[in-house]
């Protein structure tokens, strides 16, 4: 039998062993995977750049880009199987397949099989991030808080730069705010402001180091770069030490049902506000993937 067929077989007999309600599988071969298990259990397949799920399957979809044709040599570079797990879990609890009980995960990546066991019944995170998209579409909130963390991460010309998104809401937010220049997306077309395409992201790097925030749409297009709030900060509370863009930030959603990413120019934290208050502190050197 093959390594993965018995790396498969195992993680379905753990799963009844352990009382997991759900195992996601994410592999290039997810569907023969899917097609091996026996199990009564709920299946998630987590999808990946060209793999489909079976019609009737749960499904979710990944942000990391991963090829089938993975080799022995780079697997280890190319992707890491906790990341992939988490992302899963992630999309799957805020599309409510799954809930705060034991997953199981089958990664099978190249010649790397692997089956994970997660406990999500205390991650603040996932419930964090399914309370921010609960109006606002996932996709959208995921791909710019991993935008913001490679800002962070990245800097520009080996400096640090901080920057802000305001997202959603953006009639109003347009409305409680102005140019500091021309605005660098005026005319542009819409593949080309796309936040989800990470194609778009060097052009995004670039203007952040510009003053102002990012406005981007609810449907996940860039609408303006340095753009400056307008909204009154009178009541607004904030933690010491933060300046006068989580300032914006935080007043920017108290006037609006928008939510607000900023990237610290001093120390590259990453910051998220809602209703006026400070919802979600990220490290960027953690990964979210």
């Amino acid at each position: 039998m093959r390594l993965r067929d018995e790396v498969t077989k195992a993680g379905e007999e753990l799963a009844e062993k352990i009382g997991a309600t759900a195992i996601i599988i994410i592999s290039p071969q997810a569907r023969q995977i899917r097609e091996s298990l026996k199990t009564r259990l709920p299946v998630i397949i987590a999808r990946v750049d060209g793999v489909a799920a079976r019609p009737g399957d749960a499904s979710v979809d990944l942000f990391t880009r991963m090829t089938p044709d993975v080799d022995r040599e780079s697997v280890f570079l190319k992707v890491s199987r906790i990341e992939l797990m988490s992302e899963a879990i992630e999309a799957a609890y805020i599309q409510g397949l799954i809930q705060d009980r034991i997953v199981l995960g089958i990664v099978s990546i190249g010649d790397t099989h692997s089956v994970i066991v997660v406990d999500i019944t205390d991650i603040p995170f996932i419930k964090k991030i399914a309370d921010l998209t609960a109006t606002l579409d996932y996709t959208i909130i995921k791909a710019t808080l991993n935008l913001a963390i490679e800002i962070a991460r990245e800097g520009r010309e080996g400096k640090l730069i901080g920057t802000a998104f305001v997202v959603g809401d953006t009639d109003n937010v347009l409305k409680r705010s102005h140019q500091l220049i021309l605005n660098p997306y005026e005319g542009h077309p819409k593949d080309a402001r796309d936040i989800r395409d990470e194609n778009n992201w060097e052009t995004v790097k670039e203007f952040a180091q510009l003053d102002g925030m990012f406005i981007v749409d609810e449907k996940g297009y860039i609408r303006a770069a340095a753009r400056y709030i307008d909204a009154s900060v009178r009541g607004v509370e904030m933690l010491p030490g933060k300046g006068g863009r989580h300032l914006a930030a935080a007043a920017i959603t108290r006037y609006t049902k928008s939510v607000a990413i900023t990237v610290s120019g001093s120390g590259g934290m990453i910051t998220v506000y809602q209703g006026g208050h400070e919802v979600l502190k990220l490290n960027p050197r953690i990964s979210i993937t």
